[in-house]
């Protein structure tokens, strides 16, 4: 496989961190920078420190994923932190997230590192006839791309800073703490044209994959990744959240960005994977993954959290943990028989199914098997037995901890990961950042708004219809094509876009920037499953959560307003 651009967990347990406003050496032998900054080792130790601040969501909430706080998944255990996002636990003294912090830590390290080139330069002048270390040709050229790398990932860091909280301070300079405790916010738009610009500049600094760079230094940002975030940006800045007054305008650039991404691929050797291969420890080689993030330290870099947290109740270790809802349920069209292309939540919309006369899985999308657990499912494979969710069943009520909507998840676990006490099979995991069905994905919603027809190709060549089957098209889905110019086409991309992209940590953003949290969020579909003599019936129910449209944005914590009066808070907070 072509070497990918993965980063693992392991940054962290490098010998050198770095404090937010000044470089903390105390975990060297020595406090002087500039025998640091002397050492290449160390120099990439800094590099990779900043690469540790990059998010992931493979339960971070305690084994909560953010999609515990959608309409795709409920969290078993009651107490979490995670039902905070919407129960009115949730406040600027009780922020419980750390998005604020890390990313402006990640960003401080990033620019303390670049203001300190020329010195890192002059010092690796000292390695020209090392030969104890790299050839310095070779050491000259990869330290050259990490000044690349740190600018793109403070870009990055930006970019997940507006989406949470719309204008934050842009700093691009070391600040003393008197300089950051006066820092206002800059406008959404500014932040946006920074990261444009930043990816515009440094895109082609970077190399197309690490194959033939020196010290293959596969953990690194490449160029699609740069073309990637760009994307991105657009998207959201064009996004209903941002964009308010529909500029068409920002939604053909976003197209136009994404259609970038796509076209860049295949130099890369990116192309469509199996969905399946999403899923387990050897999710990194999926053929269309962009950037991926391992977790694990080289102590432990094996681990079976993920497992842990979600495998069912009842199995051995298993927390039932994220649990899909009927509302994602309901999202998956019917790929054969008579119902093929309806949803499962239009055929089904009945209270009650008995499962003794019907079968309402047969037929359904495959993602839904691959993604999803129902009641009669084997499932983790190596228990060899079914799952019973119905009441008083092994794996659920009146069982403390188990699913509250008749389902358990499967995507995103190891299918051969056994987390029992006695013949544990620890695995590596990957949390995936940005894979190329996302920008197919991208690009359909953006020239959709920006020609308003899903046949109309804008000028680029890919209509919004063609960009979405290339997806349905993969050799283990493929699903019907969209077809014609369906007036309810962005209500089916929404439905889609939740079932290609489950668990994945998108569903929390998009939601937020389409302006739809009322529409989505403040109710959620369950099921409960009752089993009298040899009849399971599945009865439908719901949860009511609250929505506030100021969740639309997160709440700048007030330890930051304590320490700087001049941020305003973030409406309704």
């Amino acid at each position: 496989m072509k070497l990918k651009h993965i980063i693992s967990l392991s940054a962290i347990t490098l010998p050198l961190m770095v404090g937010c406003v000044d470089l903390n050496f105390s975990e060297v032998q020595t406090n002087d920078k500039e025998w640091v900054y002397s050492m290449p080792s160390y120099v990439s130790g800094l590099v990779s420190n900043v690469y540790a601040h990059v998010r992931y969501d493979l339960g971070q909430y305690n084994g909560a994923m953010k999609a515990s706080a959608t309409d795709e998944s409920d969290y078993a255990i009651s107490i979490s932190d995670i039902h905070k996002f919407y129960n009115g636990g949730w406040s600027p003294i009780n922020p419980f997230d750390q998005i604020w912090t890390n990313n402006y830590s990640g960003i401080a390290q990033a620019n303390n590192f670049l203001e300190e080139l020329d010195k890192i330069y002059i010092s690796l002048e000292e390695y020209r006839y090392n030969v104890t270390v790299s050839p310095y040709e070779d050491l000259k050229k990869q330290f050259e791309l990490y000044e690349f790398q740190v600018r793109f990932l403070r870009a990055y860091f930006y970019f997940e800073l507006v989406r949470t909280y719309g204008d934050v301070p842009l700093v691009t300079k070391v600040l003393t703490n008197a300089e950051a405790n006066v820092m206002t916010r800059t406008p959404a738009k500014e932040v946006f044209k920074f990261i444009i610009d930043e990816c515009d500049a440094i895109a082609d600094k970077l190399p197309i994959t690490y194959e033939d760079e020196p010290n293959q230094d596969i953990n690194r940002i490449n160029r699609i990744t740069v073309l990637a975030l760009k994307a991105k940006t657009l998207l959201y800045q064009a996004s209903p959240l941002f964009n308010t007054t529909n500029d068409k305008t920002l939604w053909q650039a976003a197209a136009k960005a994404s259609k970038d991404v796509i076209d860049f691929a295949p130099i890369t050797g990116i192309q469509m994977g199996k969905y399946a291969e999403l899923s387990g420890e050897s999710s990194y080689a999926n053929k269309e993954m962009i950037w991926i993030r391992g977790t694990g330290t080289p102590q432990n870099w094996k681990m079976n959290s993920v497992e842990n947290f979600n495998f069912p109740i009842g199995v051995e270790n298993g927390q039932s943990g994220n649990c899909p809802t009927q509302s994602l349920v309901d999202a998956y069209e019917y790929k054969a028989g008579d119902n093929k292309g309806k949803t499962f939540g239009e055929v089904w919309s009945g209270n009650t199914i008995d499962l003794s006369t019907s079968n309402p899985y047969a037929d359904l999308d495959p993602r839904f098997a691959m993604t999803v657990v129902k009641n009669g499912d084997v499932w983790p494979a190596y228990t060899g037995k079914a799952v019973e969710t119905f009441e008083g069943g092994a794996n659920a009520s009146p069982i403390y901890g188990a699913t509250q909507t008749g389902y358990y998840l499967k995507k995103l676990c190891d299918p051969n990961a056994n987390i029992s006490t006695n013949n544990p099979s620890p695995k590596r995991h990957n949390f995936i950042l940005y894979r190329l069905s996302e920008f197919y994905f991208n690009y359909a919603e953006a020239i959709y708004n920006a020609t308003g027809s899903a046949e109309n190709d804008g000028g680029l060549g890919l209509t919004a219809n063609k960009a979405i089957n290339t997806v349905r098209a993969r050799t283990d889905v493929k699903m019907p094509n969209f077809v014609g110019d369906d007036p309810n086409f962005l209500n089916r991309f929404m439905r889609e876009k939740m079932v290609e992209f489950a668990f994945e940590d998108h569903r929390f953003w998009d939601v937020r920037r389409w302006k739809k949290g009322k529409e989505f969020f403040a109710t959620v579909k369950t099921v409960s499953l009752k089993k009298t003599s040899d009849v399971i019936t599945i009865t439908r129910g719901q949860q009511t959560r609250g929505w506030d449209d100021k969740y639309y944005f997160f709440p700048i914590p007030f330890t930051e307003i304590q320490k700087n009066n001049k941020l305003a808070q973030n409406p309704g907070w």
